[in-house]
């Protein structure tokens, strides 16, 4: 697993000569992109350095990282970090694909950014993880991406930029982002449960569930899982479930409690208290947020 970051190739795959790779917009402070990647276990790594600050956001699929920050395996809802001028590289441990949301920003949106949150960096480094797990503190800033990639008007891709960039400053900061290094066969069967939860996150999604799943045993699986995504299966399904609930409300006018039920919250109470937690607003007045 372990690669020089310098030998490897520069990235076809991932950037604008790409047929996968859509400029969604661009301005002076921030360019989107829609990455849709078709590669698979068996397709070179795809390696480079990143051009500008960027921050993709990834929607689906699952794909192994590395950077100077450290490595991990990404799935939906993860925020993967770039600094400027720092190499990367990226390869596929199952088929499938992926596709993310990629923002790149400028010097000046950066130096706003951190002069907002008060937040000083050493250099050009504000991240000192490779990736931000998904997680309930980054739900919104996920949610706006998806929202962005779905409107397309550059008022939605703005919004989007703001949020995602500033969870990326906030969560990606204190070190941390060394996962552990595991085998491509452990890297393949928590592939394999990520892809399962984008299907059936609303369903039986116990530790005991997704060990079956990944073939391992319940402790084995959720130390694997924790070593190679920076989180616990259950803050990954928990983030996942409100995420899918955040969409239902602004997409339907389904009732909040079938809603909850259909999402996978066996609770009404819980629920409620993880979203407004989450999302800083109670589930009927996001949905009301969202109308208007």
């Amino acid at each position: 697993m372990k690669r020089n970051l310098g030998n490897v190739a520069p990235d076809v795959a991932r950037r604008g000569s790409s047929p996968g790779y859509h400029l969604l917009s661009t301005t002076s402070s921030f360019d989107v992109s829609d990455c849709v990647c078709h590669a698979g276990v068996h397709s070179p790594a795809f390696g480079g350095e990143y051009s500008r600050l960027s921050v993709s956001v990834v929607l689906s699929g699952a794909f192994h990282v590395r950077s100077r920050e450290g490595e991990a395996l990404v799935g939906p809802g993860a925020l993967l970090l770039g600094n400027r001028g720092a190499p990367y590289e990226y390869r596929h441990v199952d088929d499938g694909g992926d596709r993310s949301v990629v923002f790149e920003c400028s010097e000046v949106l950066l130096e706003d950014a951190l002069r907002a949150s008060g937040g000083r960096v050493r250099g050009a480094s504000p991240f000192e993880r490779v990736c931000v797990p998904a997680s309930a503190g980054s739900a919104q800033a996920v949610m706006l991406a998806q929202r962005a990639l779905a409107h397309g008007d550059e008022d939605a891709q703005g919004e989007a930029v703001l949020a995602v960039l500033d969870a990326a400053l906030t969560l990606g900061r204190g070190g941390g982002g060394a996962m552990a290094v595991a085998s491509d066969a452990q890297a393949r069967r928590v592939s394999r449960v990520l892809r399962y939860l984008e299907a059936h996150v609303a369903e039986d999604c116990s530790l005991e569930a997704l060990a079956q799943v990944a073939g391992l045993t319940t402790f084995h699986f959720l130390r694997v899982f924790r070593a190679m995504t920076g989180q616990t299966p259950r803050q990954y399904v928990i983030a996942a479930r409100l995420r899918l609930a955040a969409a239902s409300l602004r997409m339907t006018r389904a009732r909040i409690t079938d809603i909850a039920l259909e999402v996978g919250f066996g609770d009404l109470s819980h629920f409620t208290t993880s979203f407004t937690r989450t999302f800083g607003v109670s589930p009927r007045a996001y949905r009301s947020r969202a109308g208007s």
